[in-house]
């Protein structure tokens, strides 16, 4: 027999859960992130944690796909706070020799246009203006770029991200060794203490979780590894 009162409780709960993140249920919605809910409420619970405790510096994203990720971040963040979303708004760069053989025969299904993109609709990355879909997005979503201090910047990671000043959090979300590696190296060195990396990819693409602990190895005791949905990494010192 169904117990009334945990029913009710139950009921309660899920309306309250609906009500404080109802941003992830719409962006998971209209399928805009690869990210499981548990994911996202683990992102927003970190960015909302870095405001709250006024760790200073910018937050980045580095790899949007259709921002449903950003999208997030964007609506969670202090309005003032700077915010740097960049991709190559197109095709994900080819693998280099550093990738193992899933993250090569992924990019062959992606190159000879067999993959499938969220929910069997078609795949981010051969949709024409992609940076013009993302932004429409953002808008969708309430959430205006110019008046939110959130900057789209379109090109590799090698050409464009040239971060000045602190960082305070940063999304890794881009798939492949020397991708993620470029990320590292330009992020880490500003990364403010108290300040946070999620690492998107670290248990699904050999050539992220390569990135990470080849960048990492003879870093210890300046930054704390947490293991969750997600790889969290957090400067400490």
């Amino acid at each position: 027999m169904i117990n009334p009162l945990k029913s009710i409780v139950a009921r309660i709960k899920r309306r309250r859960f609906n009500r404080a993140n109802s941003e992830i249920i719409g962006i998971k919605a209209k399928k805009l992130t690869y990210l499981s809910t548990d994911s996202l409420l683990e992102m927003k619970a970190t960015v909302a944690a870095i405001e709250r405790e006024k760790i200073a510096g910018m937050f980045i994203e580095a790899g949007c796909a259709l921002g449903g990720s950003a999208i997030l971040i964007g609506m969670t963040k202090n309005r003032d706070r700077r915010f740097g979303v960049y991709d190559v708004f197109g095709m994900i760069p080819e693998p280099s020799e550093k990738d193992g053989v899933d993250v090569h025969e992924r990019y062959k299904v992606i190159r000879e246009g067999k993959s499938t993109g969220i929910g069997g609709d078609e795949y981010y990355g051969y949709q024409e203006d992609l940076l013009e879909k993302v932004r429409n997005n953002f808008l969708d979503f309430g959430l205006d770029p110019e008046a939110h201090n959130i900057e789209f910047v379109k090109g590799l990671f090698q050409d464009t991200l040239k971060i000045q000043g602190n960082v305070a959090f940063a999304h890794i979300d881009c798939d492949w060794y020397e991708s993620v590696t470029v990320c590292l190296e330009q992020i880490v060195p500003r990364l403010s203490v108290g300040g946070k990396l999620i690492i998107d990819d670290y248990n699904d693409w050999s050539g992220c979780k390569s990135a990470i602990d080849d960048y990492f190895k003879e870093m210890t005791g300046n930054y704390k590894f947490t293991h969750r949905s997600k790889l969290q990494i957090e400067r400490i010192k």
